[in-house]
Order: structure tokens, then sequence, then C-alpha cells
């Protein structure tokens, strides 16, 4: 056995000195925006690219916000709706762990203008600090028609257990009743370069 070869170490490929061993020339599998790169062979990968949503609003392709992100900016409006109704209700003296007509009311309309003012306007402090948009299909801002219509509609979202917003769950788009109601979808907001 010359000394310029290593010993067995058993059965499978071992070095021959052919050449068979030395990297190979760039394929376009090695390219990350080919289909058949690596990164799109993984699962992980895949999934996070089956749950993007992609839909042309305005002639712009946009990616739609998924509900859970929307969930978790309504959560955000809801807390602060909640620390602004203990606000109102502590002026007007009224406890409100009692659930009476004099907190149900306030509330109601608390949300309700709260729903108006943001939506005609296309966002809410909730989905702006999670960086999503409501906008039309056409890509425009609801403004004040399509914002109380779209406030009307989520009415009827939050009257059925709910269904209205976890309707967004399966619906194509993630619309929920009231996005379908008033011709509006949500979508996320690249972010800004810092420079």
């Amino acid at each position: 056995m010359s000394s310029d070869q290593p010993t067995s170490a058993g059965p499978g490929p071992r070095w021959t000195g052919d050449g068979s061993l030395t990297p190979r020339a760039a394929v376009p599998e090695d390219s990350p925006t080919s289909p058949a790169h690596r990164t799109l062979r993984d699962p992980a990968a895949q999934l996070r690219a089956a749950r993007v949503r992609i839909l042309e609003v305005g002639d712009v392709p946009r990616v739609l916000a998924t509900p859970l992100r929307r969930f978790g900016a309504a959560l955000i409006d809801f807390l602060i709706r909640y620390v602004l109704l203990l606000i109102v209700l502590g002026f007007a003296g009224t406890s409100p762990s009692t659930l009476s007509i004099e907190v149900l009311l306030p509330a109601q309309i608390l949300a309700r203008g709260w729903d108006v003012i943001f939506f005609t306007q296309g966002w809410t402090p909730g989905s702006r600090l999670l960086r999503m948009r409501i906008v039309r299909l056409d890509g425009t801002a609801p403004g004040p028609r399509w914002g109380i219509v779209r406030a009307a509609g989520a009415v009827l979202s939050e009257t059925p257990l709910w269904l209205g917003h976890v309707w967004a769950f399966w619906d194509p788009k993630y619309q929920t009743w009231h996005d379908r109601i008033a011709g509006t979808v949500v979508v996320e907001v690249p972010r800004e370069p810092r420079g």
C-alpha cells in the first residue's frame, strides 16, 4: 500500500485520487431564487411561505395580514379602549365591575366611535404598531363612507360569538365579514429602511 493513500476505514466511498470528490461547478439549485434551492425544500420554510398570501391591491402586489396578526392588533386596541373606558367610567363615578346599561352603553359608544374614527383612516393603533393597514381593494384608504360601513359590519362580525372574525381563518383573502361588507382587506406594511 502506498503512503499517499489512507488506510481503508471499511466499506463506503474512499478517496481514490481520481478527482471524483472535487467541488462541483455552480448549478441553478445554488441560486436562492431558484425553485430547486435547498431552502425551498426545507419543510419549515415551505410552511412559512405557504402562510403568506399575496393579493393585487390597486395593481400592486401586497402581502395580506394573517388572522393571528390581526388578532394581536385587535387585542392591543381592546386594551387601549378598556383603559379609556375605565377613565370615562371613573369620571362618571360608575364601577366597571357592575354589568349594567351604565357600563355597556358607554363601552359600545366608545367601541363604535373608535371603529369609525380609525377605520376611515385605514389603521388602528394596534394595526399601526404591528405594521398593518386597512385598504379598499383598489388600494385606497376606506374613507368616511366605507369606514362607517365597516364599523357597522363589525357589529355583525361580533354578534354571533365573533364568528365574523373567525371567518378570516378560512377566507382566501383573510377577510372578516366586515371586510367583505366594506370591500376592504388588511395588508402588511413593509418596514421603512432606516438611514
